[in-house]
Parts: C-alpha cells; structure tokens; sequence
C-alpha cells in the first residue's frame, strides 16, 4: 500500500507581480526545499509554478530542478509573448529511487537560454513542493 512519508514546501511569492528577479544565462535560485526520504522503494512526486514576464522579444527558459547538486528534471519553455505580457509556467516531476535520508535538497533554478535580444524576469507566483512516499 503507498505511503505518504514527508511533504515539502517553498512559497517565495503568492501573487503575480509579488517579485522581480531577472533572468540571466547563469542560473538563479527560485525556491527550495528538504524533505525526508523512506527506505526502500520510493518516490518523489514534485511541482513547480512560476510566473514570468518577457522584457525583450521571445526569450527560451531552462527550468532546472536538483537533488543536491545534480540535475533530476529539466524543461524548457519558450514565453511566445510580447515585452510585458505575463506567463505561468507550471510543471511536474517524479524523482525515483531516491537514496534515504532524514533531509533531501530540493532546488528549482531557471536560466535564459543564450539568444540575441532576449529577456525575461521572474514575476511570481513561485511555488515548489515536493511529496515523498513508499509503494509496493
């Protein structure tokens, strides 16, 4: 029988327009989390949205999510707008057979994909959760 084990939360803006970080072709932090994970077969079921506006033609974003230091997810998203209109990004993850630990790192970042004349900035909402949990 599955089994909710831990759940985990980060909840860096509630409201479009509650933020203003730029987006570079480095990437930045948008949120954080830990979360406890069971022994034996487990997954992690992870969420991510994020409000974004363009500020310079169609810009590319790479969303990245890690455990610890290494990559799990990774999607991009092309913001098909005009400079100032506004986009909510929404995605999901599964993390599989994650090594047990009393606190695993969770991080979502988001890069600009090098283009000429492109930009975005972050806008909020941001939220990132993750639920870990055992199955049969």
């Amino acid at each position: 029988m599955t089994q909710i084990f831990s759940i985990g939360t980060s909840v860096p803006g509630t409201t479009s327009g509650s933020l203003s970080r730029t987006v570079t072709t480095s990437p930045i932090t948008l949120a954080q989390f830990g979360l406890a994970i069971p022994q034996g077969a487990n997954r992690v079921i992870l969420n991510a949205t994020v409000g974004v506006t363009s500020t310079l033609l169609a810009p590319v974003l790479l969303f990245n999510v890690l455990r610890g230091n290494a990559v799990i997810f990774s999607c991009r998203e092309e913001v098909l707008l005009n400079a100032g209109q506004e986009l909510t990004v929404s995605f999901q993850a599964i993390d599989m057979n994650v090594p047990a630990t009393s606190n695993q790192g969770y991080t979502l970042n988001v890069q600009l994909e090098a283009g000429l004349l492109t930009g975005a900035t972050v806008t909020g909402p941001i939220t990132f959760s993750g639920v870990s949990y055992t199955y049969p």
